[in-house]
């Protein structure tokens, strides 16, 4: 496989004790994905949304804060199953890899999908939480974060922090620099990161 898609997700949060609804499960507000071509060496496309929330649609004060999303910008989003037939139009299983730095955006999406009985197009075998390859491939006995990532790397960090797209801009910049310098994928059955 030599396509990335670099996704990054802003997703409601709650992590006091009081307030919390019942059942409640992290909804994704925002996505931000670019897909790269390692073979061709170019960005072929790039996307952004704000999502609206069926379940929980007014957002945890916390997640709001964090995010810098608005009640008015959840007004502008697509459905959750929206998101969901837009992916599946650049996600190809087997051809694609699905890079998150982390592995919470995985777990959101993967949630998400049952809470909405809509069928989750991502793949085990796909997945790639880049900070785990970041850790192997360096050596490191910790992962770090995606901003320090990029500081010991001397990559520009360009954007906003924590917005979708900026996010996965800033993400596949350092997949691409690992690619540079020599980086391969671990194979599927010796990441253990699902």
């Amino acid at each position: 496989m030599n396509k990335f898609l670099v996704a990054d997700f802003e997703f409601t949060v709650y992590t006091k004790p009081t307030g919390r609804p019942r059942g409640f499960f992290s909804e994704i507000l925002e996505y931000g994905w670019v897909v790269w071509d390692e073979e061709q060496k170019t960005l072929l496309g790039e996307e952004q949304s704000f999502v609206k929330p069926k379940f929980f649609p007014k957002q945890a004060k916390e997640g709001q804060d964090f995010s810098m999303i608005t009640q008015e910008d959840l007004k502008t989003g697509i459905e959750y199953d929206q998101m969901i037939e837009r992916l599946r139009k650049i996600y190809r299983p087997g051809e694609t890899y699905f890079v998150a730095w982390g592995d919470s955006d995985w777990h959101v999406i993967a949630e998400a999908c049952a809470r909405y009985g809509v069928e989750n197009p991502l793949q085990p075998c796909d997945y790639l939480d880049l900070s785990k390859e970041y850790q192997r491939f360096f050596n490191l006995d910790y992962r770090p974060s995606l901003k320090n990532a990029l500081d010991t790397q001397q990559i520009e960090l360009s954007g906003i922090w924590h917005t979708a797209l900026d996010d996965a801009k800033n993400t596949a910049k350092l997949v691409k620099h690992m690619l540079n310098l020599g980086w391969q994928v671990t194979p599927y059955e010796e990441r253990g990161y699902l």
